[in-house]
């Protein structure tokens, strides 16, 4: 089958449950809500093994004995600390420090490594890794054009479903249907995720399998968002975006202070060492029967300190969970805030769980 055949098969799985697609350069569609699931998926990613399909990410596998010091140059966190088998988070920044792009990096041989896209981001990414590219010993080639797409399962039973299927979590690459398989762990906060490349050629019964387990589902962006949100991280176009900085979107997790140089590497060591950044993501939790929703400007002593990036619509303990970007002043009083002016502050705050100190 070619790539667009998979991608209508796959597709329709979602269209049988009414979802929503948005569709990318190339054809690939992103599964972003269904209709009347949500709870449902949110409960397969809290307690069973929810199917998100990736497949609209691009997948640049860069090949050759100067990619580790290349990769280095080019992104915030320290890809050559990382082990065969192992995946970063990570970014692109401009000269300026301004983020430009979010990635994983994933090293999967030992001269071999994979960035792995955002949906719609994978053709700016690919552009400037070739500009930059001059004399390095190595070779880019597109993997979901052909090879592998992304599929991520998300939740605690997720493994032993993969296990199933012959994983074997002592080992990145393996087989299913004799076709290659390269699995690797990279957690959604507390929550086990799987990121999953699979060969084209066995996606559709990958994809049939996993969703013969009991328990098991195909899920979309909507539910995906309410989980992160729960765990305090923040999306590269929800939360922050190509005006921030790390320090301001909390991604301790994605960038290195002890490395050598990389794009933007100074204005962020600056920040880091002799100042602060002018806004603060932060973690809220309000009432439950708060009626804020996501865009909602925030108040402290009258004043307008922020907003709403990201809303949760299921409550723990009484409370909802949010994402904020705030003032930095506010963000380090731990102020309580408030969705009005003259409004009783009622919104906790707390710092994001990878917060740069």
């Amino acid at each position: 089958k070619n790539l667009m055949e998979i991608y209508k098969i796959i597709d329709a799985l979602h269209l049988k449950l009414g979802c929503n697609i948005q569709e990318f350069e190339g054809g690939a569609g992103l599964p972003t809500s269904y209709s009347d699931r949500l709870a449902e998926e949110i409960n397969l990613l809290m307690h069973g093994c929810g199917l998100f399909d990736l497949k609209a990410c691009w997948l640049i596998a860069l090949k050759g004995t100067d990619v580790g010091t290349f990769l280095q140059g080019m992104v915030t966190s320290d890809v050559l600390q990382l082990e065969i088998g192992q995946i970063q988070s990570s970014l692109i920044c401009g000269n300026k420090g301004k983020i430009l792009h979010h990635l994983e990096i994933f090293r999967n041989r030992d001269k071999e490594w994979i960035v792995i896209c955002d949906p719609g981001e994978g053709r700016a990414v690919g552009t400037i890794l070739d500009n930059f590219h001059v004399r390095e010993d190595l070779d880019m080639r597109l993997l979901n054009s052909g090879e592998m797409l992304r599929i991520d399962l998300i939740g605690p039973d997720t493994e032993k479903n993969l296990e199933k299927l012959g994983y074997d979590p002592a080992k990145t690459e393996w087989k299913f249907d004799e076709s290659p398989v390269l699995t690797v762990k990279l957690n959604l906060g507390k929550i086990p995720r799987f990121i999953n490349l699979v060969n084209i050629n066995v996606l559709q019964e990958f994809t049939a399998q996993i969703l013969k387990f009991e328990n098991s589902d195909l899920t979309g962006l909507e539910a995906f968002d309410q989980i992160r949100i729960s765990e305090g991280i923040p999306r590269f176009g929800v939360d922050y975006d190509s005006g921030n900085f790390p320090q301001e979107a909390g991604l301790s997790d994605h960038i290195s202070f002890e490395k050598g140089c990389y794009i933007g590497q100074e204005p962020h060591a600056r920040m880091y060492h002799r100042g602060h950044p002018n806004w603060f993501s932060v973690w809220l939790k309000l009432p439950e029967k708060s009626d804020a929703i996501s865009g909602n400007l925030l108040y402290h002593n009258q004043k307008e300190i922020g907003k709403i990036t990201s809303l949760g619509s299921f409550s723990q303990n009484g409370f909802l969970r949010g994402i904020a970007m705030i003032r930095h002043e506010s963000a380090v009083e731990k102020s309580l805030l408030a969705l009005e002016v003259d409004l009783q502050p009622i919104i906790e705050q707390e710092a994001l769980p990878y917060t740069i100190i």
